[in-house]
């Protein structure tokens, strides 16, 4: 009977993986189509000075998002909520399709909400995932598993670099929705193998930001995100600015988006395979997170001395490659070791709400050098994440070491 429960337990976590996956697939895939379209579609419509004030926007719709998420989690259950997250994107991805260039407000929120649905999504996953994983399963299961999700971001970006000009950057929000209903499909049979099942979160539990400030670990994810989106908000603004006088045909402009994301998303899937793994192994867990502070701060040294558009490039496409592979990787091990109720409410506060809040932070930063001559915003914006980096070096070495010190401390304790 072990035998057999044994062999159950293992076919059971090897499904699980398999759904996992699936999920992470067809997240990335949607959003490789989603991000550049309606990129693109913001910019034909309104201009990129107003990029500051949607992201001011985003704050108020996020706080109702995560509100929502956070009350309601523990009645309905995760199923539920996923749900209702899936259908009310398919919606608007359906809706914007059809008649956004007649009434040009909802590109406005089409790019709002493309920004807040897919964290919400990615959150309602990895809750999932870290209730099944150990710390020592995720120093490589978690670079496979982020992997798979960046062939479904190649394969997804395929679409709007190739397809753009032929079908219209509009009709392109019409194919995401067959991608939504096969994960669908595969979040339940995720669910249905996770353990918990499908109520797992039902209890009732202490609200996120409670959570927060009772524990180091989450106060330490939540400062490194928040300075990781404002860096890549602040370059991404600077990167979009040169975009649009260098492309103002709005198709040709996703094409380009559509195929620099492809190129991204091909070495974002060698840094999620094999890097992350090998910077762990080699470098240990607390060393690594040093390496992509680091590695951008070094970059946003170059980036001052050449605010050019192929440097602005790269330097966009580097911190986007880091972003959503070796960070989030690192950043989502931080989770495994806390509590469910901090993997589920405190999570939703760190991955949706800070996360996609720090844009609001990071406009004021962009508006601010608007008030500065034309001739010095190229200069002036590469300051914002050299800072920024700087200020993570700092406070990952000061978390480091008083964990360290924590660390000695309680052995010491149970030693004795």
């Amino acid at each position: 009977m072990k035998v057999k429960n044994w062999i159950r337990q293992l076919h059971g976590e090897k499904l699980f993986l398999l759904f996992a996956m699936l999920s992470g697939f067809f997240i990335t895939a949607e959003y490789a189509i989603t991000k550049p379209t309606s990129n693109s579609i913001f910019l034909a419509h309104y201009n990129v000075s107003l990029y500051p004030y949607a992201w001011l926007l985003t704050i108020p719709l996020n706080l109702l998002v995560v509100t929502f998420y956070n009350r309601f989690l523990e009645r309905f259950g995760c199923f539920r909520m996923f749900l209702i997250t899936v259908f009310a994107t398919m919606g608007i991805n359906g809706i914007c399709g059809l008649f956004v260039r007649e009434h040009p407000s909802l590109a406005f929120l089409l790019y709002i909400w493309k920004d807040i649905y897919v964290m919400l999504m990615f959150q309602q996953l990895w809750s999932v995932i870290h209730t099944k994983t150990s710390l020592n399963k995720a120093k490589y299961l978690y670079g496979i598993l982020f992997g798979v999700s960046g062939i479904g971001a190649i394969f997804g970006s395929i679409v709007p670099g190739f397809f753009a000009v032929k079908m219209g950057s509009e009709h392109l929000l019409f194919l995401t929705v067959p991608l939504y209903l096969l994960f669908i499909g595969a979040y339940y049979a995720m669910l249905r193998r996770s353990g918990g099942g499908l109520s797992a979160t039902k209890e009732r539990t202490r609200g996120g930001l409670q959570l927060i400030k009772s524990s180091k670990a989450l106060k330490f994810i939540l400062i490194i995100v928040v300075l990781m989106q404002l860096s890549t908000t602040i370059m991404d603004y600077q990167f979009s600015s040169f975009l649009q006088e260098r492309f103002p045909v709005q198709d040709l402009r996703t094409e380009f988006y559509g195929r620099l994301w492809g190129l991204i998303n091909a070495f974002k899937l060698c840094l999620q395979f094999f890097a992350t793994f090998l910077l762990v192994q080699f470098l240990g867990f607390r060393r690594s997170h040093f390496v992509v502070p680091g590695v951008l701060f070094g970059n946003a040294i170059l980036t001052i001395f050449n605010p050019s558009f192929a440097f602005i490039t790269y330097s966009f496409s580097v911190i986007k490659t880091f972003d959503y592979s070796v960070f989030n990787i690192l950043k989502e091990m931080l989770y495994v070791p806390l509590k469910t109720e901090e993997k589920f409410k405190a999570k939703a506060v760190i991955d949706v709400f800070a996360y996609r809040s720090a844009k609001g932070l990071a406009s004021l930063f962009v508006i601010g050098m608007g008030a500065l001559s034309a001739d010095k915003l190229p200069y002036a914006y590469s300051w914002g994440p050299f800072a920024l980096f700087a200020i993570w070096l700092a406070v990952a070495f000061l978390y480091f070491q008083k964990k360290e010190t924590l660390d000695t401390l309680d052995g010491s304790r149970r030693r004795a």
